[in-house]
């Protein structure tokens, strides 16, 4: 039989080693929670590390780039008239009534209406409180202007072109044209919006490229021309033109001969096709016309088809040209041409 002694010893024992394992699981539990927990607490904190980066990367990326954005703006700023609305307005007014003014228009004003000031389109990439100034702050702020001024259809043409080649930054909205009865004087309405960065100053002063200018001789034609003159009645210039150059083989036709087989001039002497311009075609209510300068004396002509000028006769209109049959077949001389630049109109 097992002694009291004896017993009261393995009970101990017992008891002992089940301490011992309540303690070990009780141990490996709170080790396995820990370990999860620290796991979590590693994860968000790499987590953290990562955005961290991220920002620190753009914000230096931000940082290398700001030499060149500062640069590309100071570009934009350095064609605007001003850091400010009354710097703009004033500028804007005095370059336009100067050129009115050098062009010897009459009648001319400059006037300044709408202005819009643009905000930025980054508005939502300010949250923060301390970023309201940022988010509030204009980009840009436009301003339009109109000028009203009178004059002759190449004074027209020359404002429009020095309007072109100032060097602020400029767009041009609307151009209105209103001729007179005879066309001689036309009074123009042009609006036009400019632009400035508030509280930013251009480098230095703005001054028209004097090469720019010299390129108008490019236009010499065109300012030269006058498409809203409304050209007399056919028969007067053919009559006038027809007394003055009976030497040089004009024969105007009769309108009744339109369209009936017409006989080929045959000067005597070679016919100045030279000195002949074409000016302009039209289709008019009575049909086409060809119209004709005597580049030495200026006398005008009005062909209409079956017309005869030299060798040729007048057809027909295609776009900018005038069509003619001459003895070397059917050829076609352009706007601004003279009758001896022609191109065969064959086939």
């Amino acid at each position: 039989m097992i002694g009291a002694s004896t017993l009261r010893k393995f009970r101990r024992h017992w008891l002992a080693a089940a301490v011992g394992s309540a303690a070990l699981i009780a141990g490996s539990m709170g080790f396995v929670v820990g370990e999860r927990r620290l796991a979590e607490e590693r994860i968000v904190a790499l987590r953290d590390i990562d955005t961290s980066i991220a920002v620190l990367t753009a914000a230096r990326k931000n940082r290398d780039e700001r030499s060149a954005l500062d640069a590309r703006t100071q570009r934009v700023v350095n064609k605007t008239l001003g850091p400010s609305l009354e710097i703009v307005d004033s500028e804007v007014r005095r370059r336009l009534n100067r050129a009115c003014e050098e062009l010897g228009m009459s009648e001319f004003s400059v006037t300044t209406g709408t202005t819009t000031i643009r905000g930025t389109p980054a508005k939502k990439e300010f949250r923060r409180p301390e970023e309201r100034p940022l988010r509030d702050e204009p980009d840009f702020v436009e301003v339009q202007a109109t000028v009203s001024a009178s004059g002759s259809a190449a004074m027209v043409y020359q404002l429009l072109f020095r309007i072109d080649v100032e060097p602020w930054t400029k767009r041009i909205e609307s151009v209105r044209l209103d001729p007179t009865a005879d066309g001689a004087s036309i009074k123009t309405n042009i609006k036009l919006t400019t632009i400035f960065l508030p509280g930013r100053v251009a480098a230095a002063p703005l001054v028209v490229d004097p090469l720019a200018l010299a390129s108008a001789q490019r236009f010499a034609e065109l300012f030269g021309s006058n498409p809203f003159r409304i050209p007399p009645p056919p028969i007067a210039p053919v009559a006038a033109v027809a007394n003055s150059a009976s030497d040089v083989g004009l024969k105007p036709q009769s309108p009744t001969a339109v369209g009936a087989p017409l006989p080929v001039t045959n000067p005597a002497s070679p016919f100045p096709y030279g000195e002949w311009q074409l000016t302009g075609v039209v289709e008019g209510p009575s049909g086409p016309e060809a119209w004709l300068r005597h580049l030495p004396s200026g006398a005008l002509l009005t062909l209409k088809p079956g017309s005869s000028i030299g060798e040729l006769i007048f057809r027909s209109v295609e776009y900018d040209s005038g069509v003619f049959d001459g003895p070397g077949g059917t050829c076609r001389v352009q706007i601004g041409s003279n009758l001896t630049q022609r191109a065969s109109a064959a086939g």
